[in-house]
């Protein structure tokens, strides 16, 4: 599924601003990338440089999180990269022929939530020097990306799932040791602000950033919820910062060091890590075994709806691709 469908504009836009990480990491090497001023053309619409930069940038960071490994910002990732801007274009353009709109309303809800999470003005002015934007043009953003969402909402909304497949998937996942625990695993969840390794101030203001978001889940808001608003993992900051069945070896050394030790449901202190400071909170610790189907059920039901709207939307990306006219300049790939 193209990229716009399955990130939330708002953690595109704000998510990663203030920190980023070390300067010889792939995303910063994907943001000081040479890149021609217009990289490709899809129909009326135009895909800058500077805009390829941040998505090249945005791609390597959600690449290391998933891998736990510097991303290789070669030909080819800057060609699935292109691919997945194009996809997104030609997304606007269905949208917008449908005639598909969002509110005032909702782009300010977004933008004001979006900047709140940066946690200061400060903070704010500095993402909009960093990525050479205006608010106006973060504001056009949103609405582009809000109304991609919405769309294709209305493509996926009939798709349905009956409780019998969802059961026979469940059964194909045990028989593919997916629902199967070897060991003990745990259900955490965490907040991560990003921060540049060698940089005092960089990791100061990160600090900061995450001692002032457990300060809110102390008084008494849901660390989900603060999550969703602060936490700079593209992964699980849609999702509240859970990760489930998390086991050895599947997260930063100083994520699995607390696993076992922190109390379930406390809070613990700010930690710092390679990628910037986080807090975490374990919110079950699971014995070895067979992972029940009632536990599975939700996962389960959501990755056959999400693979079944990735194909319908997939299949209307790539016929329109096969209708518009699309242009993209050889150096944009690294050639």
């Amino acid at each position: 599924m193209p990229r716009s469908i399955a990130h939330s504009a708002k953690k595109r836009l704000f998510s990663g601003l203030c920190a980023g990480l070390a300067a010889c990491c792939a995303a910063a090497w994907a943001e000081e990338a040479a890149v021609p001023e217009v990289v490709a053309r899809v129909g009326d619409e135009v895909i800058s440089g500077a805009e390829f930069k941040r998505d090249l940038a945005y791609r390597a960071r959600r690449s290391e999180v998933a891998t736990g490994q510097v991303a290789r910002v070669d030909s080819k990732f800057r060609r699935e990269t292109l691919d997945e801007v194009i996809d997104g274009r030609v997304l606007r353009i269905l949208a917008r022929n449908a005639g598909t709109t969002a509110s005032d309303e909702d782009v300010n809800r977004e933008f004001e939530e979006g900047k709140a999470a940066l946690g200061s003005e400060e903070a704010y002015q500095a993402y909009l020097k960093r990525e050479g934007l205006s608010e106006e043009e973060v504001k056009t953003e949103l609405r582009q990306r809000l109304v991609v969402e919405k769309w294709v909402a209305e493509q996926t909304k009939d798709i349905t799932v009956s409780e019998e497949e969802v059961k026979a998937e469940y059964q194909e996942w045990v028989k593919d040791g997916m629902a199967t625990r070897t060991g003990q695993t745990v259900d955490l969840a965490h907040i991560l602000v990003r921060a540049k390794e060698k940089d005092a101030a960089s990791q100061e203001a990160a600090k900061k950033k995450v001692e002032a978001a457990r300060a809110r889940i102390v008084a008494g808001e849901r660390f989900q919820d603060v999550a969703k608003q602060v936490s700079e993992d593209p992964l699980s900051a849609p999702l509240g910062g859970v990760y489930e069945e998390a086991s050895h070896g599947q997260v930063l050394p100083e994520v699995q060091e607390r696993m076992g030790t922190l109390p379930v449901g406390e809070v613990s202190e700010p930690f710092q890590s390679r990628l910037g400071w986080h807090i975490m909170i374990v919110l079950s610790r699971n014995e070895p075994g067979q992972i029940p189907f009632e536990r599975m059920k939700d996962r389960v039901l959501n990755a056959i709806i999400t693979a079944r709207k990735q194909h319908l939307i997939d299949q209307q990306v790539q016929q329109a691709r096969t209708l518009i006219k699309i242009e993209i300049e050889p150096a944009a790939e690294g050639k």
